[in-house]
């Protein structure tokens, strides 16, 4: 028997929002049967539709006025968040919500170092290191203290006082795409939660983790494999579509080795963007690369369409591998509209996930 497929829903704040609403959101999926929830951590998005809570507050608010949803960060960095604080959050949250929250981990976006003044230099060997610095410290105590002296972390007898014993402490998902990082993710990873994907190559980067852990010696037996997507469902497979293309174009831009994985002969220039300093010319940018992507392309790396489109493209992406899918679903009204996200979610819920 095939084991049951998770699903998650990001949730978000549209610029001007209430707080309420992202509580509203999360009692929404968890009413609906939704396995989680997860929030973003942006400081800014380079649009003024958005708004960006902050996401580890945001999380506390979530769980505290939820009963059973798990709730995540879906991604931070360790740029921006030093490990030694995201260690004492996590295990904070731990204690409060025992078994309710997960951390996803990426490199980061330049977008949202930059203008503050982080450097994006060095980001995935900062990642490699900090995460050794996040499991020495939720295995601390002040029996235990830790050391640690790397390139760009240090630990000197170090421990935290916020680890509760026999806590279970939050699983973490590596947001992995390239092989360091896919390497990363079967050595040191609960999880993965990479975008961008069709089935087939979802499969492929899922055996490089695979092969990863095997050669460090690892039993995956408890690895999520997850998938963060974009999701548009409808009546209408021609709505869903047109609802869908622009956003799914706009996700495959930003991450130009994906396009170049799914389709080899599409053009891309690169991450012109970072080279760029203000956020709005970067995000321009970044929409005018998107345009330009092959709608075959940005299709194939979404869920859309009718309910059975859907639990047919599901499936296959369960057929490679995939157990959780987070999902970020787009309405008419476009990425960041709450227009018709109630109804949108229902009928998913509905139509899709009662299939599985």
């Amino acid at each position: 028997m095939k084991n049951r497929v998770r699903f998650g829903c990001r949730i978000f704040l549209a610029a001007n929002e209430l707080f309420l609403r992202l509580i509203e959101r999360a009692q929404l999926c968890e009413d609906l049967g939704f396995d989680s929830v997860l929030i973003d951590d942006h400081l800014l998005y380079g649009t003024s539709e958005a708004a960006a809570p902050e996401p580890f507050i945001s999380v506390a608010a979530v769980a505290m006025n939820t009963r059973r949803i798990r709730v995540g960060i879906a991604v931070t960095d360790l740029v921006r968040r030093h490990p030694a604080i995201i260690a004492q959050t996590l295990a904070t949250l731990s204690a409060q919500f025992p078994e309710r929250t997960f951390l996803g981990l990426g490199a980061g976006d330049p977008m949202n170092q930059i203008p503050f003044g982080f450097s994006s230099r060095h980001r995935y060997s900062k990642l490699r290191e900090g995460l050794d610095v996040l499991h020495l410290l939720w295995n601390s105590s002040i029996h235990n203290p830790q050391s640690f002296s790397g390139r760009f972390f240090e630990l000197k007898n170090a421990y935290l006082q916020a680890v509760t014993e026999g806590c279970p402490l939050p699983p973490i998902y590596l947001a992995a795409f390239g092989p360091r990082m896919l390497d990363l993710a079967g050595k040191s990873a609960d999880g993965w939660i990479p975008h961008c994907h069709t089935p087939t190559t979802y499969r492929a980067d899922l055996q490089v983790i695979q092969e990863s852990a095997r050669k460090a010696g690892r039993d995956l037996t408890a690895f999520s494999p997850a998938y963060y997507t974009l999701c548009s469902v409808s009546t209408s497979r021609e709505r869903a579509d047109q609802d869908i293309l622009g956003p799914a174009r706009y996700f495959l831009a930003l991450i130009p080795e994906a396009l170049r994985k799914i389709d080899p002969s599409a053009h891309h220039p690169g991450r012109i963007w970072e080279r760029m300093s203000h956020p709005r010319e970067q995000r321009e940018t970044i929409r005018k690369i998107a345009q330009e992507i092959p709608e075959t392309d940005a299709y194939n790396t979404v869920i859309h369409g009718t309910g059975r489109d859907c639990t047919d493209q599901i499936e296959a992406y369960r057929e490679a591998g995939c157990a959780e899918f987070m999902l970020t679903f787009v309405g008419s009204g476009g990425l960041w509209s709450a227009k018709d996200l109630s109804a949108q979610t229902r009928f998913f819920s509905k139509h899709v996930m009662t299939r599985f």
